[in-house]
């Protein structure tokens, strides 16, 4: 991974606060190859994830060790994996994606699990994955990350 130059404290609160304007977020879009229907896909396979975790979790007294956390997270994993099959729509079933996803949801529920944080994820989720609602060069570097490892993993079978 090459780095890139550091930022300076001004152009660093850019990055993460400022929002880019329209027409370069069009650009971006474009120049990223990202399409409207798999961000919307790739939203809907994040939000049914969170969706099966924060429905099925028994709490940290429950699934207090970390093999319990990862078991939880793997049985939700494979639960919506089973989903999506079932609208012949395929992923597969391991890979950076799963790990990418793992180690987003391992930090954001289920370290610092409460209600108000898991709503925090989904406004976050929702922001970043509508492609009309502004966003920061943070949050598109942010989408672009996830889009591209659930793209890799996207099985198309074009009989």
């Amino acid at each position: 991974m090459k780095r890139r130059k550091p930022l300076s404290p001004s152009d660093f609160i850019k990055y993460v606060a400022k929002p880019i304007d329209s027409k370069e977020m069009d650009l971006w879009v474009k120049a990223n190859n990202i399409t409207i229907e798999k961000t919307q896909l790739f939203f809907d396979f994040i939000c049914s994830l969170s969706t099966i975790m924060h429905d099925t979790y028994l709490g940290k007294e429950t699934i207090a060790k970390p093999e319990d956390v990862l078991g939880h997270f793997n049985w939700c994993w494979n639960k919506n994996i089973e989903n999506f099959t079932k609208e012949n729509i395929n992923f597969n079933t391991s890979g950076e994606h799963k790990n990418y996803l793992w180690n987003f949801f391992e930090e954001s529920f289920y370290r610092d699990y409460e209600i108000t944080n898991v709503r925090k994820v989904d406004f976050y989720l929702n922001k970043l994955f509508k492609l009309y609602i502004e966003k920061t060069k943070s949050e598109l570097d942010m989408l672009k990350d996830i889009y591209i490892v659930l793209d890799k993993s996207l099985i198309i079978d074009n009989e």
